[in-house]
């Protein structure tokens, strides 16, 4: 089983629109409206893929009833702990042609309290679970070494640990000796700089640095150039022939749950060029499904069927 942490849960509005003209008034085709954060959305798309999973995360005491009703509703094993802080909305304005606006609010920093329930939670779940994901923002005012304190406890509990976290939050980490860290390009970057690294390096320099700093392995994502791996000698990349296009503010989440799956099978890391590359070709398989569906947190295994096999791997140099 997978436990998912999203540390900074949202309740996701998405609105449809032909289009968005600034300074103007919009008529919204449609509205959806659901529990989201990275985890929850990662927790949502394993549990469509037919993977055991829970999602623990910290809700406002005004939303618990909202959030239990959509993720029960959606079958979505949840574990929420109740917060006197409220929770944060998230709006997506999804035009026709797929492009996609979001506007995020920051959130509110939670008590220690709150924190030490979270974790408390996870220790309770951990007996029946082999991997712990952490996944998005965190509220202002955050403890950086939260990720760290959380990442030393999976493996103290004896799961594997995967990072879609960036910033300092990543950055510290790192010292625990995560299993996998997914920045995306940009993420990876400001990551590095927090390490004192003052160039930007490419694509898989990123992946490579991530490693040398603590990660077991990285997966960097480069948007349509699809994903750089890194771990011990094996270095791919892994692609769709064309870029589709649709919503793509779940994919990262859809890519965390495939390769958290990959953990939870095997009871760890993938070893070698064959296994690394069957991962990445289903890990790019339920990102690029998630980038056909309207909302995050969601995928149709047909399209992932219809897309595994289209998914190009290519070794590249260490």
């Amino acid at each position: 089983m997978i436990i998912t942490f999203t540390p900074n849960p949202a309740l996701d509005l998405t609105y449809a629109v032909p289009c968005v003209a600034l300074g103007e008034s919009h008529r919204v085709g449609s509205v959806s409206e659901r529990a989201g954060g990275k985890g929850l959305n990662v927790a949502a798309v394993l549990t469509t893929m037919g993977v055991q999973a829970v999602a623990v995360a910290a809700i406002g005491e005004t939303d618990v009833n909202v959030f239990a009703a959509d993720l029960g509703a959606r079958r979505v094993r949840h574990r929420l702990v109740p917060s006197p802080c409220p929770t944060r909305r998230s709006v997506a304005v999804i035009e026709a042609s797929g492009r996609a606006t979001l506007f995020n609010e920051p959130g509110v920093a939670q008590s220690h309290r709150v924190w030490d329930r979270l974790c408390e939670t996870i220790t309770g779940l951990s007996a029946e679970a082999s991997v712990l994901t952490v996944s998005g923002s965190f509220p202002p005012g955050t403890d950086p070494d939260l990720v760290r304190r959380v990442t030393r406890l999976g493996h103290e509990l004896g799961l594997r640990v995967v990072l879609d976290v960036s910033g300092v939050h990543l950055t510290r980490a790192l010292a625990a000796g995560p299993d996998l860290v997914k920045p995306n390009r940009i993420e990876a970057a400001t990551t590095l700089t927090g390490l004192g690294r003052g160039d930007v390096p490419s694509v898989p320099g990123a992946a490579r640095a991530l490693v040398a700093a603590g990660a077991r392995a990285a997966v960097v994502s480069d948007g349509t150039d699809g994903l750089v791996l890194v771990h011990e000698d094996v270095a791919l990349r892994a692609r769709l022939p064309r870029s589709l296009s649709g919503n793509p503010t779940g994919a990262g989440d859809a890519l965390t749950a495939s390769l958290a799956t990959d953990l939870d099978e095997a009871g760890d890391l993938p070893q070698g060029r064959a296994a690394w590359a069957a991962a990445l070709r289903r890990g790019v398989a339920w990102s690029a499904a998630a980038v056909l569906q309207p909302v995050a947190g969601a995928v149709d295994p047909a399209d992932v069927d219809r897309l595994l096999p289209t998914v190009e791997i290519e070794e590249i140099p260490l």
